[in-house]
């Protein structure tokens, strides 16, 4: 699928692709394009195909290539799933005075925020390219901070169950967002390599004198490691919780198991002693040797349990 936008008479329109032959900043969002669609951006762009194919994958580690014909940006945008979130990689490729080009494999929520944006509250995105892919860039770094807000209300969720009643189920949420925040580490960390090549000027089609308005970005992206860093620890201490809290139970389930086993210690013991089939056993013509090997025993449970209270196992 391909959507091509750009900005005739003040206000940006959706095009088709022939908008790359303006002389105005146009912006050509790929998903998925085909051989011919390629072909097509190819001949008005002057880029060979084969780049653009290159880069249609799932995941790309972020970088920046600089090439006579154009110049390359790939960064890494988080992806929703169901219940948590991956990540996907964009290339923004940067094709003769004007023209944008970003190609990815999936649809993310940034692309449609910055869609809608573009259309109906701020035209002022299209002034320049420079200024058009830092706000493709801002919307990609602003994703992320909206996804840790929310596995951050998750991780406090799961904190708390774990305290009150760790479950199984909470140590497999634990590690599903781990994962994530890993994927997320990785990514970012590639993220600031790349905008610390943009500060640097490495990218030729971007205007030197606006460069400067990148650099809060690199911060942003600094925040996001240490926040994912954050919840990486926060998630391991639940881990530790819950295994300080499952040998807990065990340890008072054997505690119990302890103390009834003391109680039947002392009686089985008088039993078996008064079931052996001697000949001679002094206890046996007794009338009340019944009787009394019963209250023997009650008061040998009696004497157990006020020795757990006084020492305070009970």
């Amino acid at each position: 699928m391909i959507t091509a936008y750009w900005r005739p008479n003040g206000k940006v329109v959706k095009g088709s692709i022939d908008a790359l032959k303006s002389r105005k900043t146009a912006w050509i969002d790929c998903i998925n394009p085909t051989t011919a669609e390629l072909e097509k951006i190819s001949k008005l762009t002057g880029v060979p195909a084969v780049d653009f194919s290159e880069h249609i994958v799932n995941y790309e580690r972020p970088t920046t290539i600089e090439s006579d014909k154009y110049s390359l940006i790939i960064f890494g945008s988080p992806v929703a799933r169901k219940h948590l979130a991956d990540v996907a990689s964009c290339a923004i490729f940067l094709c003769n005075k004007h023209n944008i080009v970003t190609i990815r494999t999936k649809e993310i929520e940034w692309a449609d925020k910055f869609r809608d944006e573009l259309i109906n509250k701020n035209p002022k995105y299209f002034d320049s390219r420079t200024r058009t892919v830092q706000v493709i860039l801002e919307k990609m770094i602003d994703s992320y901070f909206d996804h840790l807000e929310k596995f951050q209300e998750a991780t406090d969720k799961i904190e708390s169950i774990v305290f009150k009643n760790p479950q199984r189920k909470s140590v497999e949420e634990t590690f599903k967002i781990r994962k994530v925040m890993l994927f997320f580490h990785k990514t970012l960390v590639a993220n600031r390599e790349v905008m610390l090549a943009i500060e640097k000027q490495h990218i030729s089609r971007l205007n030197d004198k606006k460069i400067q308005d990148y650099r809060d970005m690199r911060e942003d992206i600094i925040q996001l490691i240490d926040t994912t860093d954050t919840l990486r620890s926060v998630l391991t201490s639940v881990l530790d919780i819950y295994t300080s809290a499952v040998s807990n139970q065990m340890n008072q389930a054997m505690k119990k198991l302890t103390v009834i086993a003391s109680y039947v210690l002392i009686p089985t013991l008088i039993a078996s002693i008064y079931g052996m089939n001697f000949r001679f056993m002094p206890e046996i013509p007794w009338k009340l040797g019944y009787p009394f090997s019963l209250a023997l025993m009650i008061v040998s449970i009696l004497v157990v349990y006020f020795y757990f209270k006084k020492t305070k196992m009970l």
